[in-house]
């Protein structure tokens, strides 16, 4: 439930708040949910680990920083795939974020999906038309539920502008390799009526990875959730719940797209923030 502008109080006396709702019913097609935090000064920020998703940032109070305190936009685009970003900010944040479902962000502006992959774009070059104004108006509506009206309308305005319905064959192909990442890349071509050539070739050029990258980026995200919102599992569980060989496996993978083992990420997601949240549907 969001919170309405009766309970807000001053960012200096907000204790550590967070909250997340699903978009309205013409959205959910694209935006898994659209959530947000309140925080004190020194409340370190959770890293962002990679996946396959994309996530829009609109920092309210304090301006984020990298983690060598270079400044960055209060509002930004990050997709990351190959590293883990880490961001921090100085003083009480309230922040407002936009998840947006694996792929779907290209229904939202005409810049190449496969281009977006591990930079960090200011929302005003995302959406030149009225990014700055969102930022604005944003900062002028404290309560969720408003910023939320606001956010939601400016979505359906880029969809408007951007969305690419003759596309919805490769929308099903990646919900399909996001929801069930151990189907084999032969079966999802053969399922199409594709060669698996022509399927990892398009794919590449659409998303920026491979279907088999993808793949397997999608399985470290669902384990990460797993591990945070279910840590009375062991991670074997965890493991072969989410379609890993064995808890080698797990780990290799981990270690490879990371730099952190699964226990080491376990303790990570238990002690600090995070961002995950119960999921929408299960993973197969």
């Amino acid at each position: 439930m969001v919170p309405s502008a009766t309970q807000e109080a001053p960012m200096s006396a907000l204790p550590p708040h967070r909250w997340s709702q699903a978009p309205s019913a013409d959205l959910a097609p694209f935006v898994d949910r659209l959530w947000g935090w309140s925080l004190p000064a020194g409340t370190p920020l959770p890293p962002l680990f990679p996946g396959t998703g994309s996530e829009l940032f609109c920092h309210l109070a304090s301006r984020p920083q990298l983690a060598d305190g270079h400044p960055v936009p209060r509002g930004h685009l990050l997709c990351p795939r190959r590293q883990t970003l880490q961001l921090g900010a100085p003083g009480p944040q309230q922040l407002l974020a936009i998840r947006f479902k694996s792929g779907q962000l290209r229904h939202f502006t005409p810049w190449p999906f496969a281009e977006l992959a591990d930079t960090l774009l200011p929302l005003e070059t995302l959406w030149p038309e009225e990014g700055e104004t969102l930022l604005a108006a944003l900062a002028q509506k404290p309560a969720p539920a408003q910023q939320i009206a606001l956010v939601e309308a400016s979505l359906r305005r880029q969809l408007a502008r951007c969305q690419q319905p003759h596309q919805a064959g490769e929308d099903a192909l990646i919900q399909r390799l996001y929801y069930a990442p151990n189907t084999p890349i032969p079966r999802l071509a053969d399922g199409l009526g594709w060669s698996r050539r022509h399927l990892e070739r398009r794919f590449g050029q659409r998303f920026g990875v491979s279907p088999k990258q993808f793949a397997r980026l999608a399985r470290l995200q669902h384990s990460l959730r797993q591990l945070a919102l279910e840590p009375q599992l062991e991670l074997v569980q965890v493991a072969l719940a989410r379609g890993f060989c064995d808890q080698a496996h797990f780990s290799h993978d981990s270690l490879a797209l990371t730099g952190l083992t699964p226990g080491q990420l376990r303790q990570q997601l238990l002690h600090g923030l995070h961002c995950y949240h119960t999921p929408s549907r299960q993973p197969e």
